[in-house]
């Protein structure tokens, strides 16, 4: 169902956990999605969030609000993101319902998730709206709205399919890789999503994780790339 809510900058900032004045420079820079109406601005909650997800895997952030995802007290490495309790190299699904349950009993599994059902429900909502398929065989479920009760901190299951499955990619091609971001906030959601794209440009990486053997060459993978300062998610 689609979720037409019109939001206040203040709700909005509330929503997003930011501060009102950067929503405000945000909007008049037209880098959120938002209407004015005399000297107040409006903001359709449904395209905001469609807005935001899409244009932080496009690219690589270099704006205000790249700055605003990126980790700014100190860094976070995907080594710590990604334990090998929550990867799972052997999908047995066939389809993309069968995908979002096998991710989500991973994380059930790994002890990190508190509510499995509502869970899949988000994801599944979440699909509904725009696949969550990026192209080169690479896709990003995650919850339609991040929520701290489903999730109480930051991680990224792991999927990988052999066979590949149909996700409604954008370049029609099975779907073998599969990232769920397990976040608590819409913020946290946004990071993990910038730490997964910046992942993702590194030349001939998505090829090692295809052929990475178990999941603790999973993990060397990612050692080697922070060892190389591949993610420099602060400056200096």
């Amino acid at each position: 169902m689609k979720d037409d809510r019109v939001m206040t900058t203040r709700e909005l900032a509330k929503y997003m956990k930011l501060n009102e004045k950067t929503i405000l420079k945000m909007a008049q820079n037209k880098e959120l999605p938002g209407v004015k109406i005399g000297n107040q601005w409006r903001f359709y909650l449904e395209t905001i969030d469609q807005y935001l997800q899409r244009d932080i895997i496009s690219e690589t952030p270099k704006d205000e609000l790249g700055i605003i995802i990126r980790t700014t007290d100190h860094v976070i490495p995907l080594s710590r993101l990604i334990s090998g309790d929550l990867i799972k190299l052997d999908f047995k699904a066939k389809n993309k319902e069968e995908v979002l349950a096998e991710l989500a009993d991973v994380a059930d599994k790994a002890g990190i998730l508190s509510n499995r059902t509502k869970l899949i429900d988000q994801m599944k909502k979440r699909e509904k709206m725009l696949s969550t398929a990026m192209g080169n065989g690479v896709a990003i479920p995650h919850p339609r709205h991040p929520d701290p009760e489903l999730f109480a901190k930051p991680n990224i299951v792991v999927g990988r399919s052999k066979e590949g499955v149909d996700f409604s990619s954008p370049d029609g091609e099975r779907v073998h890789l599969f990232f769920m971001t397990c976040a608590p906030t819409i913020v946290v959601h946004l990071r993990l999503l910038a730490k997964i794209s910046k992942l993702l440009q590194v030349e001939g990486v998505i090829d090692k994780f295809l052929q990475a053997s178990g999941s603790d060459e999973i993990i060397q993978v990612l050692l080697e790339l922070e060892r190389k300062n591949l993610f420099p998610w602060k400056k200096g």
